[in-house]
């Protein structure tokens, strides 16, 4: 199976199941008093990835793109930190309300496993700001074989990690899950009451 594709969607069941009660306490405590806000996109607007959604004569995908959806995760990113040059031009490129969710360049997190990455974080950053009102939620995705054994790391570079930029984590080996070590990384996100 090709990441993201399968040979026949009709037999997938795609009902959003029941929120869990605890997701549902969570957001009733939200701070912020703001109505939940849901962006919806693609990993990436290049014209070979989404053939023929396009229409003939677009010279610009991500200005097309963004006249469709109202966001992008930022999956460039992921392979190449971008230059501050480059966050301004598509920030121009996408209107009011888009955003921008980019994702953690892979130097930081499969190469470096989180580890003597202050500079890349503070390069990384001190572009993606420049989206201003137009950034959504970075994410950090972790290798698979990155495991709860690495916790501490984790919890070291969260701990370090600029405050005021949003930032989520999405952890892949499922080891994470297990009921004590899940208990103890959620708690990371905790905000103190």
């Amino acid at each position: 199976m090709k990441f993201g594709q399968v040979v026949d969607p009709s037999g997938i069941d795609f009902t959003i199941p029941p929120t869990p009660q605890a997701s549902l306490d969570l957001l009733s405590r939200s701070k912020s008093g703001s109505p939940l806000e849901v962006y919806v996109g693609c990993a990436k607007w290049s014209r070979k990835d989404l053939k023929g959604f396009y229409p003939l004569g677009v010279r610009d995908e991500l200005v097309y793109y963004a006249t469709q959806f109202n966001s992008i995760e930022l999956n460039a990113t992921f392979y190449n930190s971008p230059s501050k040059s480059q966050v301004e031009t598509w920030k121009e490129k996408a209107p009011d309300g888009f955003r921008f969710f980019p994702k953690i360049p892979q130097s930081i997190s499969h190469f470096s496993r989180l580890l003597n990455t202050d500079e890349k974080v503070r390069d990384f950053v001190d572009a993606t700001v420049l989206f201003e009102d137009k950034l959504g939620m970075a994410f950090l995705q972790l290798i698979d074989n990155f495991k709860p054994k690495d916790f501490d790391r984790l919890a070291s570079f969260l701990n370090g990690f600029p405050k005021g930029y949003p930032l989520a984590v999405e952890v892949r080996n499922a080891e994470w899950f297990s009921q004590d070590v899940g208990e103890r990384y959620y708690k990371c996100w905790r905000q103190p009451e």
